[in-house]
Formats: structure tokens, sequence, C-alpha cells
């Protein structure tokens, strides 16, 4: 499997660098096999080329362990259970071993390209300043998340809700109809 660096794409959208600590604890994470994720939400605007972040960081996977404890059982397991009859196996299997910006060209679950997508959240784990392609990057669709959204408890939206206004101050269009999904 090849080793690859961590794609301009996945860079914090305020400092254009890698993202350097973890949004949640403050931990370093460029060093050494310090294992985090990132996520980031793009916002395309129809007829026109522009897209914004509207929302980008990057946590350590002890403190994404502890926000997943925070998810109901009965939500991870919707959650667990959507992906697992959505996901093409053998496609994911490639994505091992494919450059990682090709991952993001289009949705993991709906095959949508993802300049026809007026919503998408992207995915990285990463190991200090490399990916891990392990796990390789992903692309999820806006309509993917607004069929998550049903599964999700009043708790677990509830959390991550807390989550999201803990760490960001949102344009309140962002939660018109519903809010997005934060998947750590």
């Amino acid at each position: 499997m090849a080793d690859y660096d961590i794609p301009e794409e996945f860079y914090s959208f305020e400092t254009r660098a890698p993202f350097e600590h973890c949004i949640e604890c403050n931990k370093y994470l460029l060093e050494g096999d310090t294992e985090y994720l990132i996520e980031k939400a793009i916002k395309k605007y129809e007829n026109f080329e522009a897209r914004d972040t509207v929302f980008d960081y990057a946590i350590c996977m002890d403190c994404a362990e502890g926000l997943r404890k925070e998810i109901s059982q009965d939500s991870w397991q919707k959650i667990m259970g959507y992906f697992q009859e959505n996901i093409n196996v053998e496609k994911r299997i490639e994505m091992m071993n494919a450059d990682p910006e090709q991952n993001l060209r289009s949705c993991m679950i709906k095959g949508t390209d993802a300049g026809n997508c007026t919503d998408y959240q992207i995915y990285a784990h990463c190991r200090g300043t490399k990916l891990n392609m392990e796990n390789p990057p992903y692309l999820i669709s806006g309509e993917v998340m607004e069929e998550l959204l049903p599964l999700l408890s009043d708790k677990t939206t509830n959390e991550m809700n807390g989550f999201f206004n803990k760490h960001f101050s949102p344009d309140p269009s962002f939660f018109e109809p519903t809010p997005k999904l934060i998947l750590v």
C-alpha cells in the first residue's frame, strides 16, 4: 500500500496548511504515529464554480472515540447498518490502493460526482503527516447525510449539535432545513 502525504484538500481552510492540533484537546497531531481524523464540509453554489468550506477540523483518535461513546447505541447501530447495506465492499478495497484524490471525486455511497453535489463532506484518517490508507479518504454527498439524519436519536442529535456549537459559529442558514451530520 502506497504512502501518501495529506492532500491539500484536507488542509485547514483557515491556515491553508495541515491541521496541527486536535480541535478538542489541542494535542499536536503531526508527529510520529499520532492518529487522527479530518472532516471537512463543503457547500457548492448552483450555477457557479464557487464553493465554501462550511467547517473543517481534525480530531485525535482518543477524542474521536470519546465522542463516539456519546452517540446512543441505537443510533450507532442504525448508522453502521446503513453503511453496511450501502457500501460496495469491493469499491472500498479498491479505494485503499487508489490515488487518495481519486476517492474524493464521487460519493462513496451513491457514486454521485462531487461536481454534481450541492454539498458534501470529506473524511481522512491520518497518521502524523501521512494518510492512513488502511481507512482511505472518502466523500459523502449531502443526499447521504439527509438519509442518515433520520436514523439518529434526539440524544445523539443533541450531542452532535453540542460539539458543533462548542467549536463553530456557523451561518444560521447552515441549519436549514436540518442540521448537518458530524461523523467522527
